[in-house]
């Protein structure tokens, strides 16, 4: 047994992808979403312990020789703003 499976790679095709799985009735349906890896998936409010948290993890990463990860992550993200 298989899957049907469906794979997204435009943010404009997300609402007609998965409309198209939640009405598949021929078995399991796998939604394949291509994402930027350096975009930051946070909620509209962001509580401290959350925020302190990454802060800690961009501290560590540059402490650790990290710091192109951390320039992509920042232009990623300023960029989709």
């Amino acid at each position: 047994m298989g899957a049907k499976g469906i794979r997204i790679e435009e943010p404009g095709d997300v609402k007609e992808a998965l409309a198209m799985a939640l009405a598949y009735k021929g078995g399991p349906v796998v939604v394949d979403a291509v994402v930027d890896p350096y975009a930051l998936s946070l909620p509209s409010h962001v509580p401290f312990h959350v925020a302190e948290g990454f802060t800690l993890s961009m501290a560590k990463q540059v402490l650790t020789g990290k710091m192109d990860s951390v320039i992509r992550t920042i232009e990623r993200n300023v960029r989709l703003v």
